[in-house]
């Protein structure tokens, strides 16, 4: 056997396989002779037939078994004489073979690169925490006025009345061919101005024609699709509802179970601050780990980052009944950064040294504690499995890390284009 390695990238290997024409001949009649004692032929007794003779009408089986017994034993052979540790299942690419020449097979596999880490201090970090306004308060009143909004029939449509309708489709000769029925609010809506203002000032059971959509408009609705959306079609209203909005007073806070709108005002303050505060901690650990990924560069095996993202998209999958491998496909890049995020860490962890002390694990118990405002005591009898498990002690380690990078780094002012993405 001889084998020759090449790489493809960083992560992918091509090894080739030569068998010499001896050995090749000799582990294929041994097929031929298995073939010979179970498979019959006519005019011979089974296991009597000549060997040309089960060539001649089996030929494409046994060469079909052959590759199928020997091809992953001359693979696994020649990864361990080459010491070679593949983490995926090795894929034969080429490979072809006639009697009397040497079997030459090509196989791909990955293997994990060799991450080094070498630019991890000092570095300019794009971030810019978020920062609390007062105005704030006020968009989140205005998220629980309307979840607390009710809804009173009205008779004559107008706008920001909600309207469920039955829209009908019309063929040439303005037959109904179809009927679907949609929810929306009159004026805010994806629907074209001429199709608002039709509908404006009708009563229930009213029907009118109108198009939809305008010729320069994208039809968002899966069964009205850019090639109808134009058309004329029948509006048949079916119910008229009037939103009602509560006004912020005190009784409003009081239907929320707060004394007074003062109280419900501090509260959600409180509230506003400690959620910043925690989404700038994330958001700026995800600050730091993208650029560790930005100065320190490398590839990942896409089967790995195929498994850990096709993990992460099955409860989705199967919760939204989508397909898996189109779920898949859009957890990718997350996938992909948190592996690299995940190896960055672990060098850092072994050129540092990270270890957890005693005393580090009980101040870290002790401010989760204080967080959800719980005896001490108490927490970690509740919280006992999880403070144990391996989880805890790499969030730990990998926390440390982070402000390792923090306190040698500057953090910069966002890109623009960053900024404009953000407020969006």
């Amino acid at each position: 056997m001889k084998t020759s390695i090449k790489e493809t990238n960083q992560c992918v290997r091509e090894l080739t396989i030569t068998i010499e024409s001896e050995n090749a001949i000799t582990d294929y009649n041994k097929i031929v002779n298995q073939f010979k004692k179970y498979v019959a032929v006519p005019g011979f007794r089974k296991g009597k037939a000549p060997i040309s003779m089960i060539e001649k009408s089996f030929g494409p089986q046994i060469k079909d078994e052959f590759y199928n017994q020997k091809l992953g034993e001359y693979y696994k052979e020649a990864i361990d004489a080459e010491n070679i540790h593949p983490i995926n299942q090795g894929e034969a690419l080429d490979f072809e073979w006639e009697k009397g020449k040497d079997l030459v097979v090509t196989f791909k596999y990955e293997i994990m690169p060799e991450i080094k880490v070498e630019k991890y201090k000092e570095l300019e970090i794009p971030f810019e925490p978020v920062k609390f306004k007062k105005d704030m308060i006020d968009a989140t009143l205005d998220e629980y006025r309307n979840k607390m909004a009710t809804e009173t029939p009205v008779e004559i449509t107008e706008n920001s009345n909600i309207i469920e309708a039955t829209f009908k489709f019309l063929n040439e000769e303005n037959e109904v061919t179809k009927e679907v029925n949609r929810k929306f609010v009159l004026g805010e809506n994806q629907y074209s101005k001429s199709f608002n203002t039709k509908l404006t000032g009708l009563k229930v059971d009213d029907e009118v024609k109108t198009k939809l959509f305008t010729k320069s408009q994208k039809s968002d609705d899966a069964e009205i699709d850019n090639s109808i959306k134009d058309r004329d079609f029948l509006v048949k209203i079916n119910t008229i509802k009037q939103k009602n909005i509560p006004e912020i007073n005190d009784d409003f806070a009081k239907d929320l179970e707060y004394d007074s709108l003062k109280d419900l005002n501090v509260k959600v303050e409180e509230e506003l601050k400690g959620k910043i505060e925690e989404d700038n901690k994330n958001n700026m650990k995800s600050a730091v780990l993208a650029q560790l990924i930005e100065e320190n560069a490398f590839e990942l095996p896409a089967s790995i980052v195929k498994q850990v993202a096709e993990n992460m998209a099955k409860p989705y999958a199967e919760a939204y009944k989508m397909e898996l491998e189109q779920m898949t496909q859009m957890y990718m890049g997350v996938a992909e950064f948190n592996l690299k995020g995940h190896y960055i860490i672990d060098e850092i962890k072994k050129i540092e040294e990270i270890k957890i002390s005693d005393e580090e694990k009980e101040e870290i118990i002790k401010e989760a504690a204080e967080n959800v405002k719980m005896d001490l005591e108490k927490y970690k009898k509740m919280y006992k499995k999880q403070i144990e498990s391996s989880d805890f002690t790499y969030a730990a380690e990998e926390d440390k890390v982070i402000e390792i990078v923090k306190k040698s780094s500057k953090f910069v002012a966002l890109p623009k284009e960053s900024k404009k993405q953000s407020k969006k």
